[in-house]
Protein backbone atom coordinates (compact mmCIF):
# COMPACT_ATOMS: atom_id res chain seq x y z
CA UNK A 1 0.00 0.00 0.00
CA UNK A 2 2.74 2.08 0.99
CA UNK A 3 4.74 1.91 -2.39
CA UNK A 4 1.35 2.43 -4.33
CA UNK A 5 1.08 5.83 -2.20
CA UNK A 6 4.51 6.63 -3.35
CA UNK A 7 3.27 6.23 -6.73
CA UNK A 8 0.33 8.29 -6.56
CA UNK A 9 2.50 11.51 -4.89
CA UNK A 10 5.71 10.85 -7.09
CA UNK A 11 5.21 9.60 -10.02
CA UNK A 12 4.68 10.76 -13.89
CA UNK A 13 4.34 14.42 -12.53
CA UNK A 14 7.86 14.25 -10.52
CA UNK A 15 9.11 14.67 -13.88
CA UNK A 16 6.57 17.64 -14.85
CA UNK A 17 8.35 19.82 -12.14
CA UNK A 18 10.31 21.43 -15.44
CA UNK A 19 7.53 20.52 -17.55
CA UNK A 20 6.84 23.06 -20.39
CA UNK A 21 3.98 22.74 -22.25
CA UNK A 22 3.34 22.65 -25.80
CA UNK A 23 1.56 25.83 -25.50
CA UNK A 24 4.90 28.05 -24.32
CA UNK A 25 5.83 27.77 -27.80
CA UNK A 26 3.61 29.05 -29.65
CA UNK A 27 3.02 32.99 -30.71
CA UNK A 28 0.82 34.78 -28.11
CA UNK A 29 -2.00 35.46 -30.72
CA UNK A 30 -2.97 31.83 -30.37
CA UNK A 31 -2.74 31.02 -27.29
CA UNK A 32 -5.12 34.07 -26.77
CA UNK A 33 -7.32 32.67 -28.94
CA UNK A 34 -7.01 29.16 -27.54
CA UNK A 35 -7.79 30.86 -23.89
CA UNK A 36 -10.71 32.70 -25.49
CA UNK A 37 -12.19 29.61 -26.62
CA UNK A 38 -11.94 27.43 -23.84
CA UNK A 39 -13.15 29.94 -21.40
CA UNK A 40 -16.45 30.37 -23.79
CA UNK A 41 -16.63 26.65 -24.02
CA UNK A 42 -16.24 26.52 -19.86
CA UNK A 43 -18.66 29.13 -19.35
CA UNK A 44 -21.37 27.13 -21.83
CA UNK A 45 -20.72 23.86 -20.00
CA UNK A 46 -21.29 26.18 -16.61
CA UNK A 47 -24.75 27.72 -17.40
CA UNK A 48 -25.88 25.39 -19.52
CA UNK A 49 -25.60 22.53 -17.23
CA UNK A 50 -26.46 24.32 -13.93
CA UNK A 51 -30.08 25.26 -15.63
CA UNK A 52 -30.57 21.48 -16.81
CA UNK A 53 -29.95 20.92 -13.23
CA UNK A 54 -32.16 23.26 -11.44
CA UNK A 55 -34.78 23.50 -13.92
CA UNK A 56 -35.35 19.86 -13.78
CA UNK A 57 -34.92 19.38 -9.94
CA UNK A 58 -37.57 21.71 -9.96
CA UNK A 59 -39.50 19.18 -12.06
CA UNK A 60 -38.92 16.67 -9.13
CA UNK A 61 -40.10 18.87 -6.42
CA UNK A 62 -42.95 19.10 -8.41
CA UNK A 63 -43.28 15.26 -8.55
CA UNK A 64 -44.01 16.51 -12.54
CA UNK A 65 -40.44 14.59 -14.07
CA UNK A 66 -40.40 11.55 -16.10
CA UNK A 67 -37.88 8.86 -14.82
CA UNK A 68 -35.55 9.50 -17.97
CA UNK A 69 -35.14 12.95 -16.96
CA UNK A 70 -33.04 11.64 -13.87
CA UNK A 71 -30.56 10.62 -16.30
CA UNK A 72 -30.22 13.69 -17.71
CA UNK A 73 -30.02 15.21 -14.63
CA UNK A 74 -26.77 12.84 -13.85
CA UNK A 75 -25.40 13.81 -16.92
CA UNK A 76 -25.73 17.19 -16.42
CA UNK A 77 -23.97 16.73 -13.27
CA UNK A 78 -21.18 14.91 -14.57
CA UNK A 79 -20.65 17.65 -17.64
CA UNK A 80 -21.17 20.75 -14.94
CA UNK A 81 -17.80 19.03 -12.97
CA UNK A 82 -16.12 18.58 -16.04
CA UNK A 83 -17.06 23.03 -16.03
CA UNK A 84 -15.74 23.84 -12.48
CA UNK A 85 -13.08 21.09 -11.74
CA UNK A 86 -11.57 20.14 -14.52
CA UNK A 87 -11.87 22.66 -17.55
CA UNK A 88 -10.31 26.15 -15.71
CA UNK A 89 -6.84 23.53 -14.80
CA UNK A 90 -6.53 23.11 -18.71
CA UNK A 91 -7.13 26.45 -19.36
CA UNK A 92 -4.66 27.85 -17.10
CA UNK A 93 -1.95 25.27 -18.43
CA UNK A 94 -3.03 26.66 -21.71
CA UNK A 95 -2.19 30.41 -19.91
CA UNK A 96 0.92 29.85 -18.21
CA UNK A 97 2.27 27.47 -20.57
CA UNK A 98 2.91 24.45 -17.35
CA UNK A 99 1.02 22.94 -14.78
CA UNK A 100 1.29 25.02 -11.56
CA UNK A 101 -0.76 23.33 -8.75
CA UNK A 102 1.35 20.40 -7.62
CA UNK A 103 1.71 16.81 -8.25
CA UNK A 104 -1.29 15.83 -5.88
CA UNK A 105 -3.62 18.29 -7.27
CA UNK A 106 -2.52 17.56 -11.11
CA UNK A 107 -3.61 14.02 -10.13
CA UNK A 108 -7.05 14.81 -8.55
CA UNK A 109 -7.70 17.23 -12.27
CA UNK A 110 -6.78 13.54 -13.94
CA UNK A 111 -8.68 11.39 -12.31
CA UNK A 112 -11.86 13.37 -12.31
CA UNK A 113 -11.29 14.39 -16.14
CA UNK A 114 -11.22 10.53 -16.44
CA UNK A 115 -14.27 10.05 -14.38
CA UNK A 116 -16.58 12.52 -15.38
CA UNK A 117 -15.84 13.12 -19.13
CA UNK A 118 -16.22 8.79 -18.82
CA UNK A 119 -19.21 9.13 -17.19
CA UNK A 120 -20.39 12.05 -19.25
CA UNK A 121 -19.96 9.52 -22.51
CA UNK A 122 -21.64 6.60 -20.75
CA UNK A 123 -25.35 8.68 -20.10
CA UNK A 124 -25.53 9.32 -23.41
CA UNK A 125 -25.71 5.53 -24.14
CA UNK A 126 -28.19 5.31 -21.79
CA UNK A 127 -30.35 8.09 -23.04
CA UNK A 128 -29.90 6.54 -26.42
CA UNK A 129 -31.57 2.90 -25.18
CA UNK A 130 -34.23 4.76 -22.91
CA UNK A 131 -35.55 6.93 -26.51
CA UNK A 132 -35.53 3.54 -27.93
CA UNK A 133 -37.42 1.98 -25.50
CA UNK A 134 -39.94 4.89 -25.67
CA UNK A 135 -40.13 4.98 -29.19
CA UNK A 136 -39.91 0.71 -29.39
CA UNK A 137 -42.52 0.19 -26.85
CA UNK A 138 -44.78 3.09 -26.00
CA UNK A 139 -47.70 1.65 -24.30
CA UNK A 140 -45.03 -0.28 -21.54
CA UNK A 141 -42.48 2.38 -21.37
CA UNK A 142 -44.13 4.05 -18.14
CA UNK A 143 -43.92 0.57 -15.81
CA UNK A 144 -40.50 -0.23 -17.68
CA UNK A 145 -38.44 2.86 -16.86
CA UNK A 146 -39.52 3.95 -13.72
CA UNK A 147 -37.79 6.68 -11.81
CA UNK A 148 -36.04 3.77 -9.35
CA UNK A 149 -34.39 1.99 -12.14
CA UNK A 150 -33.35 5.23 -13.83
CA UNK A 151 -31.67 6.44 -10.63
CA UNK A 152 -29.82 2.82 -10.31
CA UNK A 153 -28.79 3.25 -14.00
CA UNK A 154 -27.33 6.45 -12.91
CA UNK A 155 -25.59 5.47 -9.94
CA UNK A 156 -24.30 2.17 -11.54
CA UNK A 157 -22.62 4.31 -14.74
CA UNK A 158 -20.87 6.75 -11.95
CA UNK A 159 -19.37 3.54 -10.19
CA UNK A 160 -18.52 2.47 -13.84
CA UNK A 161 -16.88 5.44 -14.73
CA UNK A 162 -14.88 5.84 -11.36
CA UNK A 163 -13.31 2.33 -11.76
CA UNK A 164 -12.01 3.04 -15.13
CA UNK A 165 -10.14 6.39 -13.31
CA UNK A 166 -8.99 4.52 -10.47
CA UNK A 167 -5.76 1.98 -12.44
CA UNK A 168 -3.62 5.11 -13.00
CA UNK A 169 -3.52 6.12 -9.38
CA UNK A 170 -1.51 2.40 -8.72
CA UNK A 171 1.06 3.11 -11.44
CA UNK A 172 -0.76 1.14 -13.82
CA UNK A 173 0.21 4.08 -16.67
CA UNK A 174 0.80 7.61 -15.90
CA UNK A 175 -1.98 10.50 -16.09
CA UNK A 176 0.31 12.42 -18.00
CA UNK A 177 -0.15 9.85 -20.78
CA UNK A 178 -3.73 10.26 -21.36
CA UNK A 179 -4.43 14.60 -19.66
CA UNK A 180 -1.37 16.24 -21.58
CA UNK A 181 -1.65 19.62 -19.71
CA UNK A 182 -0.87 18.26 -16.50
CA UNK A 183 3.02 16.87 -17.40
CA UNK A 184 4.95 14.99 -19.85
CA UNK A 185 4.45 11.67 -20.89
CA UNK A 186 8.08 9.83 -20.96
CA UNK A 187 7.76 7.94 -24.06
CA UNK A 188 9.88 5.12 -22.59
CA UNK A 189 6.87 4.90 -19.52
CA UNK A 190 4.39 4.67 -22.57
CA UNK A 191 2.68 1.07 -22.44
CA UNK A 192 5.49 -0.46 -20.54
CA UNK A 193 3.74 -3.33 -19.50
CA UNK A 194 1.32 -5.71 -20.44
CA UNK A 195 -0.95 -4.59 -17.58
CA UNK A 196 -0.82 -1.08 -19.23
CA UNK A 197 -1.58 -2.09 -22.81
CA UNK A 198 -4.63 -3.82 -21.65
CA UNK A 199 -5.63 -1.37 -19.75
CA UNK A 200 -5.13 1.43 -22.23
CA UNK A 201 -6.85 -0.66 -25.09
CA UNK A 202 -9.80 -1.75 -22.55
CA UNK A 203 -10.43 1.82 -21.66
CA UNK A 204 -11.08 2.86 -25.22
CA UNK A 205 -13.21 -0.37 -26.27
CA UNK A 206 -15.09 -0.30 -22.96
CA UNK A 207 -16.22 3.71 -23.07
CA UNK A 208 -15.85 4.70 -26.38
CA UNK A 209 -16.10 2.07 -28.53
CA UNK A 210 -18.76 0.53 -26.19
CA UNK A 211 -20.95 4.08 -26.44
CA UNK A 212 -20.79 3.63 -30.21
CA UNK A 213 -21.48 0.69 -30.78
CA UNK A 214 -24.52 0.92 -28.75
CA UNK A 215 -25.87 4.16 -29.72
CA UNK A 216 -25.12 3.32 -33.71
CA UNK A 217 -27.16 -0.10 -32.99
CA UNK A 218 -30.46 1.30 -31.30
CA UNK A 219 -30.49 4.55 -33.34
CA UNK A 220 -30.69 2.16 -36.06
CA UNK A 221 -33.14 0.33 -35.23
CA UNK A 222 -35.08 3.82 -34.13
CA UNK A 223 -34.93 5.09 -37.78
CA UNK A 224 -35.95 1.91 -38.68
CA UNK A 225 -38.91 1.96 -36.61
CA UNK A 226 -39.93 5.49 -37.34
CA UNK A 227 -39.65 4.45 -41.00
CA UNK A 228 -41.56 1.91 -40.75
CA UNK A 229 -44.09 3.62 -39.04
CA UNK A 230 -43.68 6.51 -41.33
CA UNK A 231 -44.67 4.36 -44.24
CA UNK A 232 -47.99 2.72 -42.30
CA UNK A 233 -49.46 5.90 -40.79
CA UNK A 234 -49.19 7.81 -44.35
CA UNK A 235 -50.99 4.91 -46.34
CA UNK A 236 -53.54 5.30 -43.70
CA UNK A 237 -53.50 9.34 -44.18
CA UNK A 238 -54.30 8.77 -47.78
CA UNK A 239 -57.39 6.35 -46.64
CA UNK A 240 -58.44 8.07 -43.86
CA UNK A 241 -59.67 12.33 -44.69
CA UNK A 242 -60.17 13.30 -40.94
CA UNK A 243 -59.29 14.99 -38.05
CA UNK A 244 -57.66 11.80 -36.70
CA UNK A 245 -55.47 11.77 -40.11
CA UNK A 246 -54.09 15.21 -39.35
CA UNK A 247 -53.47 13.96 -36.11
CA UNK A 248 -51.58 10.61 -37.23
CA UNK A 249 -49.68 12.90 -39.70
CA UNK A 250 -48.41 15.13 -36.86
CA UNK A 251 -47.52 12.17 -34.52
CA UNK A 252 -45.23 11.54 -37.78
CA UNK A 253 -44.03 14.56 -37.63
CA UNK A 254 -42.92 14.71 -34.01
CA UNK A 255 -41.07 10.79 -34.66
CA UNK A 256 -38.66 12.59 -37.40
CA UNK A 257 -38.08 15.51 -35.45
CA UNK A 258 -36.96 13.34 -32.50
CA UNK A 259 -34.79 11.17 -35.12
CA UNK A 260 -33.14 14.28 -35.91
CA UNK A 261 -32.18 14.66 -32.61
CA UNK A 262 -30.90 11.32 -32.32
CA UNK A 263 -28.87 11.96 -35.48
CA UNK A 264 -27.57 15.72 -33.96
CA UNK A 265 -26.66 13.96 -30.94
CA UNK A 266 -24.72 11.09 -32.82
CA UNK A 267 -22.90 13.77 -34.94
CA UNK A 268 -22.14 15.96 -32.24
CA UNK A 269 -20.53 12.92 -29.50
CA UNK A 270 -18.37 11.64 -32.88
CA UNK A 271 -17.04 15.07 -34.04
CA UNK A 272 -15.98 15.92 -30.31
CA UNK A 273 -14.65 12.57 -29.11
CA UNK A 274 -13.28 10.71 -32.21
CA UNK A 275 -10.11 12.87 -32.78
CA UNK A 276 -8.92 12.26 -29.46
CA UNK A 277 -9.74 7.97 -29.09
CA UNK A 278 -8.48 7.80 -32.43
CA UNK A 279 -5.30 9.38 -31.73
CA UNK A 280 -4.96 7.51 -28.74
CA UNK A 281 -5.44 4.33 -30.07
CA UNK A 282 -3.06 4.94 -33.52
CA UNK A 283 -0.24 6.18 -30.17
CA UNK A 284 -1.03 3.05 -28.65
CA UNK A 285 0.29 1.28 -32.05
CA UNK A 286 2.62 3.77 -33.19
CA UNK A 287 4.30 5.01 -30.08
CA UNK A 288 3.01 8.21 -27.86
CA UNK A 289 5.31 10.60 -29.72
CA UNK A 290 2.58 10.16 -33.22
CA UNK A 291 0.66 13.42 -33.73
CA UNK A 292 2.82 15.29 -31.22
CA UNK A 293 1.58 17.23 -27.81
CA UNK A 294 -0.50 19.85 -30.08
CA UNK A 295 -2.59 17.48 -31.47
CA UNK A 296 -3.10 16.00 -28.37
CA UNK A 297 -3.75 18.88 -26.22
CA UNK A 298 -5.81 20.07 -29.58
CA UNK A 299 -8.40 16.60 -29.06
CA UNK A 300 -8.61 16.88 -25.58
CA UNK A 301 -10.01 20.31 -25.49
CA UNK A 302 -12.36 19.44 -28.37
CA UNK A 303 -13.59 16.44 -26.57
CA UNK A 304 -14.20 18.92 -23.64
CA UNK A 305 -16.72 20.67 -25.86
CA UNK A 306 -18.97 17.92 -26.06
CA UNK A 307 -19.87 18.68 -22.26
CA UNK A 308 -21.16 22.39 -23.21
CA UNK A 309 -22.74 20.58 -26.23
CA UNK A 310 -25.10 18.58 -24.24
CA UNK A 311 -27.92 20.88 -22.13
CA UNK A 312 -28.57 21.97 -26.00
CA UNK A 313 -29.02 18.64 -27.35
CA UNK A 314 -31.16 17.00 -24.37
CA UNK A 315 -32.38 19.25 -22.70
CA UNK A 316 -33.39 22.43 -24.36
CA UNK A 317 -35.49 20.64 -26.87
CA UNK A 318 -37.82 18.97 -24.65
CA UNK A 319 -40.34 21.27 -23.76
CA UNK A 320 -40.91 20.89 -19.82
CA UNK A 321 -37.58 21.90 -19.77
CA UNK A 322 -38.31 25.18 -21.59
CA UNK A 323 -40.99 26.12 -19.69
CA UNK A 324 -38.99 24.98 -16.25
CA UNK A 325 -36.51 27.78 -17.45
CA UNK A 326 -39.08 30.64 -18.63
CA UNK A 327 -40.48 29.89 -15.20
CA UNK A 328 -37.47 30.87 -13.63
CA UNK A 329 -36.98 33.99 -15.38
CA UNK A 330 -40.14 34.86 -14.64
CA UNK A 331 -40.85 34.55 -10.82
CA UNK A 332 -37.19 36.23 -10.64
CA UNK A 333 -38.49 39.37 -12.32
Amino acid sequence: MSGNFTNFCCTGLATGDNFSLVTSTWPSSAVILTTIIMIAINLATIVGNAFVIVALVRMIVLKAMPANKHAIVSLAVADLFVGLLVMPGAIDSVVAGKWRYGRVLGKLNAFGNFSFCISSIMHLALLSVDRYVAISRPLVYSSVVTKNKARGACLLLWIYSTLWALPPLFGVVTYECFIPYIGKCIETEWLRGKGAVFFTASVVCCTYGAAVLIMCCVYLKIFKIVSNQSKRISAEVKNVRSINGLETRANVTSARKGALTVLIVIGTYMACWSPFCLLLIVQTAHGKTTGGPTADLTTMFVGFANSACNPLIYSIRYKGFRLAVKRMFTRSN
